[in-house]
């Protein structure tokens, strides 16, 4: 298939630099530009591993939830207020896809990560009680792979849910 998708993607990156960005004549245009010659840098950077790289963090996410659905089912102090996070992570570990899909991957790991976020909630709550100790290490490993995603720097992906999430929260233009 030809342009490929890295052609295709140098061809705009070279448009933006020889075509538009000489016209530009404002410093927040100019700025723009660079953001989005940065963008287009990393889906071309990122083109070969994206799958990879979604698939695997799915499979830690779920491998992290299943061992907190456990932590939790075995809770001494469990209350009724993590069963329906309990039930989540049973339809998510039953809902296990198998595509290698660019926009299926990111669906199920924003679902993972939202099932997540709720079992962070819940274990702050249940941590450092009598019995926790299983809570307590599950909890260290969510965290500790949380730091190393965070480690490996920022994806197109963050930017752009970030700036999705940022958009919703301005008011409309009047």
């Amino acid at each position: 298939m030809r342009p490929t998708a890295i052609e295709s993607l140098r061809a705009a990156q070279a448009a933006l630099a020889e075509l538009i960005a000489p016209e530009l004549a404002s410093a927040f245009a100019l700025d723009a530009a660079q953001t989005v010659q940065m963008l287009l840098e990393s889906l071309a950077s990122e083109w070969d591993t994206a799958a990879e790289t979604l698939s695997r963090d799915n499979e830690t996410l779920s491998s992290l939830l299943s061992a907190s659905g456990e932590a939790l089912t075995g809770a001494p102090s469990r209350n009724e207020s993590v069963a329906p996070i309990v039930s989540q992570i049973e339809r998510l570990r039953d809902d296990r896809a198998s595509s290698l899909v660019l926009s299926d991957l990111a669906s199920r790991n924003g679902s993972l990560r939202a099932a997540l976020e709720s079992v962070l909630v819940a274990f702050e709550e249940l941590t450092g009680r009598p019995g926790s100790e299983m809570i307590d290490e599950v909890r260290n490993r969510i965290y500790n792979h949380l730091r190393e995603e965070a480690a490996r720097g920022w994806s197109f992906w963050d930017v752009s849910s970030f700036r999705g999430r940022m958009a919703a929260l301005q008011p409309p233009p009047s």
